[in-house]
């Protein structure tokens, strides 16, 4: 029997980024072809992730992929074994689904019951990563290449960051964004991406099928070994994501449990 549930944002954790690492890291990114060079081609794109202060040694780097296609978009955390699915309808409402991989289950969360990431700025903080209003803020210092290669680098500063991004518009995607803010420096690396029509959508085909309760059920299924653990472990609360809004901020950070 399939069980419907929506839930809450997974956070982002980021962990370590230095320069030196940055330049001498080989960015495996194909070249694609102008038939699927857009903002719409399904695309899977894998990103390390890093967070560090000036008086910190480097740390693990986590890893992310982002999944695309037509107006779905998922977060996958493969350490920790957790998906997250975002849908937009045709009224522009947004539904979670938070996948636990190891266990082929899943929680649903209706729109209403997530958690404002930003009004407007919603779906491009989920599908690109980065708010469009933030995008719009940004000076453009170079280009580089041109057609699907092509490549911005913007940057941001003012009293209370410093941002650089650099910007793959063809496909609306972030090649790799640094922001430096109160002695803390945050970085997402795009280590390689795909357009694999049949791949993505077996990714997405797979978690679909998946088991799934709805939030609102949660109650009436504690008895559910699943969600039992779940709820223990902290993880049917809301949280926040591994995007970025209009001030450069990391919605992300430590999940709280």
């Amino acid at each position: 029997m399939k069980l419907r549930t929506s839930f809450s944002t997974l956070s982002l954790r980021a962990i370590l980024a230095m320069p030196a690492i940055l330049t001498g890291m080989t960015i495996l990114v194909p070249a694609a072809s102008a038939s699927t060079c857009n903002a719409d081609t399904p695309i899977s794109a894998h990103y390390q992730i890093s967070k560090h202060t000036a008086d910190t040694k480097p740390e693990q780097f986590d890893h992310m992929v982002l999944w695309r296609r037509a107006n779905s978009v998922a977060e996958q955390y493969p350490k920790r074994a957790i998906t997250e699915l975002w849908e937009r309808n045709r009224s522009n409402s947004i539904k979670l689904n938070r996948y636990f991989d190891a266990y082929q289950r899943g929680i649903e969360y209706a729109p209403g019951e997530i958690k404002d990431l930003g009004g407007d700025d919603n779906w491009s903080m989920k599908n690109q990563l980065v708010a469009n209003s933030l995008l719009a803020k940004m000076t453009l210092i170079k280009t580089i290449g041109s057609g699907c290669d092509r490549e911005e680098i913007y940057t941001l500063k003012d009293l209370q960051q410093s941002i650089t991004l650099n910007w793959l518009p063809a496909y609306r995607l972030v090649k790799s964004y640094t922001r430096n803010a109160k002695g803390q420096t945050s970085t997402w690396l795009l280590t390689a991406k795909s357009t694999d029509t049949k791949v993505i959508n077996v990714f997405f085909e797979q978690h679909l099928n998946y088991q799934t309760t709805d939030y609102a059920d949660i109650g009436d299924n504690e008895s559910d070994p699943f969600l039992r653990k779940m709820i223990n472990l902290g993880f049917i609360e809301h949280g926040s994501s591994g995007m970025y809004d209009a001030q450069g901020n990391d919605i992300g950070g430590e999940h709280h449990h």
